[in-house]
C-alpha cells in the first residue's frame, strides 16, 4: 500500500455520500459508483447528491463517477463498500470475483448479509476469494449526516495490516473527523452490529421503567 492508491466508493446512499465527501477532501480524485445516471448528472451540475444528504457540497472535479460498476472497480486499487447490507449481494453479483483480485477492500457496511447470515468480511472471504490481508473495516459512533455536515466525529479503521489501516486513516482524517486504528476486523464488525441491538434493548428497558 502507498499514498498514491486510487480509492473508489461503491454506493451512493447516505453513508457512501458522507465517505466520498471525506475522501475527496484529501484526494485529488475519488472513484464513485452511483447507480443512477441522472444522479451523476445532477452532482456534476449542482455539486450535491439529490437523493441523500443534499446539503453536503462536493467539488465535482474531484469525483470520477460512473454508473458502470465494472469501470469503477477496474480503475481503483482500494474499494470502500458502502452499500446497505440488504443490497450488498445484489450489487456485488454484477461483478466477477476476478475483478476484485489484488484489490484492497474496506467494508463500511453495518449489518449482516441476509442471504448467508454472515458479516461482510466472512462473506467476502468465503464467496469472493478476498484475502484477509486485503480486507478492512470502517465504522464508528457517528451518523452519515453528521459526518457529511462536518460535525466532530470519530471512526475506527480495522485491518490486520497496519500500513493499510494507516493509509485509509490518512485518506479519511480531517479537521472534524479523527480515526482510531485496530487489527480486530471481526470484533469491529460484530461490535458495529451489536451496539444497535443493545441500544434498542436499553431504550425499551428505560421506557418500561426497568
Amino acid at each position: 500500500m502507498n499514498d498514491q492508491n486510487r480509492i473508489a466508493v461503491i454506493g451512493a446512499g447516505s453513508w457512501g455520500t458522507a465517505l466520498v465527501k471525506l475522501l475527496s477532501a484529501n484526494s485529488p480524485k475519488v472513484g464513485w459508483w452511483v447507480r443512477k445516471p441522472a444522479t451523476i448528472e445532477h452532482i456534476r451540475k449542482y455539486g450535491h447528491n439529490p437523493d441523500y444528504i443534499s446539503a453536503a457540497q462536493f467539488d465535482a472535479q474531484r469525483l470520477a463517477m460512473d454508473s458502470d460498476i465494472h469501470a469503477v472497480v477496474k480503475n481503483a486499487d482500494v474499494l470502500v463498500i458502502a452499500v446497505p447490507s440488504a443490497f450488498l449481494k445484489g450489487a456485488l453479483d454484477q461483478l466477477d470475483p476476478a475483478e476484485l483480485k489484488g484489490k484492497t477492500i474496506f467494508s463500511a457496511v453495518k449489518g449482516i448479509v441476509p442471504e448467508t447470515n454472515q458479516i461482510v468480511g466472512e462473506y467476502l472471504f468465503q464467496y469472493w476469494g478476498v484475502e484477509v490481508k486485503d480486507f478492512g473495516v470502517i465504522c464508528g459512533p457517528c451518523h452519515a449526516e453528521e459526518v457529511a455536515m462536518e460535525r466532530l466525529s470519530y471512526l475506527t479503521i480495522a485491518c490486520q495490516v497496519n500500513d493499510t489501516a494507516k493509509m485509509m486513516s490518512a485518506a479519511l482524517n480531517g479537521r472534524f473527523l479523527k480515526t482510531t486504528l485496530s487489527d480486530d476486523i471481526y470484533g469491529t464488525e460484530y461490535g458495529a452490529i451489536l451496539k444497535n441491538v443493545i441500544a434498542v434493548c436499553a431504550g425499551i428497558s428505560v421506557g418500561l421503567g426497568y
